[in-house]
């Protein structure tokens, strides 16, 4: 089965809003509100930073899973770290893996696996190095069958 992915844009900022909310609290089940941002002004202020950070196409990228229109099922967000070359490398970034969330609704059906390997993938093609990520004890099995390796609580690979 084929999922389709999309790379986010500044529209999908408030829906990215949500899943940050689902990363972070790992509620049981879906959100059923969904065009609401989180509760309180966190959720306001972080969805005009996702709507900012997105309109940066060089560095910043997010991936996603439609669930429907204006609605996400899974999402990952990515930076591009400048490094310094070094005697192994000459490669200009490393990557940061970040707010990789599937709704409750929407888990068990490879949208994790998608966004998050068409997020490495981008990565990969503008030079990284490395690409970290910390990782929920949910989300280990996945991490680790993608090549990232454990060095507490951060798992790294090469970005090849």
């Amino acid at each position: 089965m084929s999922v389709l992915v999309r790379r986010a844009v500044a529209a999908d900022a408030r829906e990215l809003a949500r899943m940050r909310q689902l990363s972070l609290t790992c509620p049981e089940e879906p959100w059923t509100r969904a065009r609401d941002l989180p509760e309180g002004p966190w959720g306001e202020e972080c969805g005009k930073t996702f709507a900012a950070m997105l309109g940066d196409q060089d560095t910043v990228a997010a991936f996603v899973v439609d669930a429907a229109p204006g609605r996400v099922a899974a999402c990952a967000l990515g930076f591009l770290l400048p490094r310094l070359p070094g005697p192994d490398s000459s490669k200009p970034f490393n990557g940061d893996i970040s707010t990789v969330a599937t709704d409750p609704a929407f888990r068990r059906r490879g949208y994790a696996r998608a966004v998050v390997t068409a997020l490495m993938n981008w990565m990969t093609v503008r030079g990284c190095k490395r690409i970290n990520l910390t990782a929920s004890s949910e989300g280990e099995p996945l991490y680790a069958s993608l090549g990232f390796t454990t060095d507490e609580p951060r798992r790294s690979r090469p970005a090849e």
